[in-house]
């Protein structure tokens, strides 16, 4: 279980050093939402990857209401719980049925709001 969340933080570390320092290996890579493409709605994540590199660059972020929320539980609150969880041995915390109904609530939050805004 723990070597997941390792491999989690270190994509983490990894991609937060991309974006901040070459977002061009990213942003010019044209990604497009497929979703988006196929039914004209956004996802819960549309525009999130360019916030996050206003984020990182110390602009505003602008396309998605929820990338300010996204990133202090990216940055902060999943590393501490992790480290929590480890220190006390409770990493089953994260298999638990109420965290993957939050998560599934919390997405599905993120698209209504998403797509309230156009």
């Amino acid at each position: 279980m723990a070597r997941t969340h390792l491999w989690v933080m270190f994509s983490i570390v990894v991609g937060t050093c991309i974006l901040r320092f070459r977002p061009k290996w990213i942003m010019g890579l044209s990604l497009e939402c497929i979703l988006h493409s196929v039914t004209s709605l956004n996802c819960p994540f549309c525009g999130m990857t360019r916030d996050f590199v206003a984020i990182l660059h110390g602009q505003h972020p602008e396309l998605n209401p929820f990338s300010w929320l996204a990133a202090v539980v990216i940055y902060c609150v999943y590393p501490a719980v992790f480290v929590w969880a480890w220190l006390c041995r409770k990493l089953d915390l994260f298999y638990r049925p109420v965290v993957y109904k939050l998560l599934a609530a919390g997405l599905f939050l993120m698209f209504v709001v998403n797509n309230l805004r156009k």
